[in-house]
């Protein structure tokens, strides 16, 4: 009898966990599928909870050419989010002594201009002060994804440019500090960065759809393709480059499942020490840790990664006091995933946040007027000093970095956008005179010049 009502219980609380997944996953559903019937979204969606899938559903298309669905083992470029995996490696080396946080980057390159004021713990947060690529003006970076690239090649691009400041002293995302990181990985492993994550991080943590993409001669299977969005609504093929001209800072394919064991390794304290991962998970300046943001979120603790590049964007976040992740992976350029994967995290904390209601009313010609000019942002912006300017086309707005989608509120005047490339909120501000004369765009303002 002890033994019947044992297995009744684990029944019943079986079957109320399967009616709260169902729950989670019509809410999930409501958030997500209006973006992928408006081309904003396909992809894979992961989300765990004290290590219990609460939910995996695949959306949209991996290839619109040959008609085929997304799979949960769908394989997608993570773009910046590869980073996590440079970091780890290091780390890894750290705990078996074979690198200090506190080495010159000359004991590894002897020759490298200023390495000597540069500290593998600064190239780890990204305050080294190196500029990205074509910064210096001697080479077009987009030029250079179309070839195939080592970590030692793309050094050579940016080895001599001047520092941007003084080491330590700011947060720059440049790519180039982790391209050098992938550069001492292989330096004192004495395999290239590929196999030396496949060795030492995939195959231990068992993410065996996970890799870094050696050559345009590879075959990865189940890959998706990469689209990119098209006007307002619509879709093109992404461009195609190589990814390994990324190598360190975007190189990596993987899929969601894989991306959950590395979240939950790093949750448990696996794989590294626990010294380790407290390393990476502190916040240097900037809320930038060891390759992943530390934020907080719904005043929760929360570290996250997100990527965008040609094709793809991605989103991993844990939160460890709730021992919850949340991974979103898109074959859709558009910074969607960071954004959304925060309200699939409200819900499932059962949190409140703003739905989007996006909408595809035209806008009135007469007020659209009013909107349309130059908005001149601050040093502070995502590029300094730029001057944003919007345009009408068709009943639409167009900015220079992409159409604008309209948020219904039900107001006669359409003021809140987003921008559909980088999926950022863009609200346009109206003074006393009923003239618009600032815009918002996410936590920036910009004042109309023209």
């Amino acid at each position: 009898m002890k033994i019947f009502i044992f297995f009744l219980g684990v029944l019943l609380n079986s079957s109320a966990i399967s009616q709260t997944n169902q729950k989670l996953t019509a809410k999930i559903d409501s958030l997500v599928m209006p973006l992928v019937i408006t081309n904003n979204y396909s992809g894979t969606v992961l989300v765990t909870k004290n290590g219990n899938i609460l939910l995996s559903k695949a959306y949209g298309k991996m290839s619109r050419e040959y008609n085929l669905n997304n799979t949960p083992y769908t394989k997608f470029f993570l773009a910046s989010a590869s980073m996590i995996f440079t970091s780890a490696g290091i780390m890894k080396l750290y705990e078996e002594g074979k690198l200090l946080l506190t080495d010159p980057l000359s004991k590894f390159i002897p020759d490298y201009k200023r390495g000597n004021e540069i500290t593998i713990h600064e190239l780890l947060s990204q305050r080294s002060g190196i500029p990205a690529i074509g910064t210096g003006g001697n080479v077009n970076y987009d030029s250079i994804t179309k070839f195939g690239h080592t970590a030692e090649s793309l050094i050579s691009y940016f080895r001599n440019y001047p520092l941007l400041y003084k080491p330590g002293s700011k947060y720059n995302h440049g790519r180039s500090d982790y391209i050098l990181l992938a550069y001492i990985i292989e330096k004192i492993s004495g395999k290239n960065f590929g196999r030396y994550l496949k060795e030492e991080i995939f195959t231990p943590l068992g993410m065996n759809n996970t890799g870094h993409y050696s050559g345009e001669k590879e075959i990865i299977t189940n890959l998706a393709k990469g689209y990119a969005p098209k006007d307002l609504y619509d879709l093109e093929s992404a461009y195609q480059i190589d990814w390994s001209s990324k190598t360190g800072h975007a190189s990596i394919y993987s899929t969601t499942g894989d991306l959950q064991k590395f979240a939950q390794a790093a949750l448990n304290k696996k794989f590294l020490t626990k010294e380790s991962w407290n390393k990476i998970f502190t916040d240097y300046g900037d809320n930038v840790g060891y390759g992943w943001f530390i934020t907080k979120h719904l005043n929760r603790d929360r570290f996250q990664m997100n990527g965008r590049a040609p094709g793809y964007s991605s989103y991993i976040a844990t939160y460890p006091h709730e021992n919850l992740i949340v991974v979103m992976l898109s074959n859709n350029y558009v910074s969607l995933p960071a954004e959304i994967g925060k309200s699939i995290g409200a819900l499932v904390l059962n949190e409140s946040f703003e739905r989007l209601n996006l909408t595809n009313k035209t806008i009135d010609a007469i007020f659209a007027k009013k909107l349309t000019g130059i908005y001149k942002f601050n040093e502070n912006f995502y590029r300094p000093n730029y001057g944003l300017e919007i345009s009408y086309k068709d009943g639409n707005l167009i900015s220079s970095w992409g159409g604008l989608i309209p948020i219904d509120k039900g107001d006669k005047k359409i003021k809140g956008y987003i921008l559909r490339n980088y999926w950022s909120s863009i609200r346009f501000i109206e003074n006393e005179k009923g003239n618009i004369t600032e815009m918002m765009y996410d936590n920036h303002k910009g004042l109309k010049i023209k």
